[in-house]
């Protein structure tokens, strides 16, 4: 394994790489993504965990549906059992250390969201757990986007480390420790590239927003119509998020060293 050193610019192509591959086996993976959240939802319901549930999945799934872009990209079809590849890998022993990073990645939550209440109130607490509806006229928006503003800065170091600690423990046997290390290191190595990345998505969701605005406007007396044709979009979209996900760690994390290749070898993701 190893970590490359990327321009800039590539974080924009991720962004477009995103929709290329979808377009490989759109079928197929929006699908793996639907089974996705729907697993997601059904672990809420756990007792004991209940809403934490996501959060400790969150790494073993990911690995999951970066096997599933991984095949689309190669040109085969993915399977839906493909998204519990996590659980099979590395003969079987993956599975307990994503679920401690998984474990990991609720705990940090948690404390992010109570760093959160602490200065702008619990309204961003009750908007993360379904308790209370954006629109409520309870939400203060000053105050919510400073409460947004902490949980960011406080979760930001567990995000970086478990970007790509996933994909580090279950194909390249990396402990977990190390694995969210690298994580960063990879990260940090390619700074630019994310954060044109970023700025990438950002501009993405701003054009939806405003075409499923004008898109509601029209479909205004007709609810039904609209959340049928929110649905597909809206899982088009997460599609594209987790094909773009696989594209930075192609790109970024070298798992076969040049040393190891002959000169005229190109790299292999």
């Amino acid at each position: 394994m190893q970590i490359s050193r990327l321009p800039a610019k590539t974080g924009f192509r991720w962004v477009l790489d995103g929709f290329r591959l979808l377009r490989r086996q759109p079928a197929a993976l929006v699908a793996i993504v639907f089974l996705n959240l729907a697993l997601m939802g059904v672990s809420m319901i756990v007792p004991i965990i209940g809403s934490l549930g996501p959060l400790i999945l969150t790494p073993a799934f990911m690995v999951g549906m970066m096997q599933a872009v991984r095949i689309a990209e190669a040109g085969q079809n993915p399977s839906p059992l493909t998204l519990f590849a996590g659980f099979r890998d590395d003969r079987g022993r993956a599975w307990k250390p994503l679920l401690g990073l998984g474990a990991i990645n609720a705990v940090a939550t948690v404390l992010a969201l109570a760093a959160s209440a602490m200065t702008g109130g619990d309204a961003l607490v009750q908007l993360a757990t379904g308790r209370l509806d954006p629109s409520d006229p309870q939400v203060n928006d000053a105050a919510l986007a400073g409460a947004l503003l902490v949980f960011l800065v406080v979760y930001l170091p567990i995000q970086l480390a478990t970007w790509y600690a996933p994909m580090f423990i279950a194909w390249d046997k990396v402990p977990l420790v190390k694995s969210m290390f690298f994580s960063i290191a990879a990260i940090l190595r390619n700074r630019g590239a994310f954060l044109a990345y970023a700025v990438g998505w950002v501009a993405v969701a701003v054009v939806a927003s405003i075409v499923l605005r004008l898109l509601q406007g029209v479909l205004a007396g007709s609810p039904l119509l609209w959340s049928i044709v929110l649905m597909p979009l809206w899982l088009i979209g997460i599609t594209a998020v987790y094909c773009s996900f696989w594209a930075t760690y192609r790109d970024a994390v070298d798992r076969h060293p040049r040393d190891d290749r002959p000169a005229d070898q190109p790299p292999i993701p």
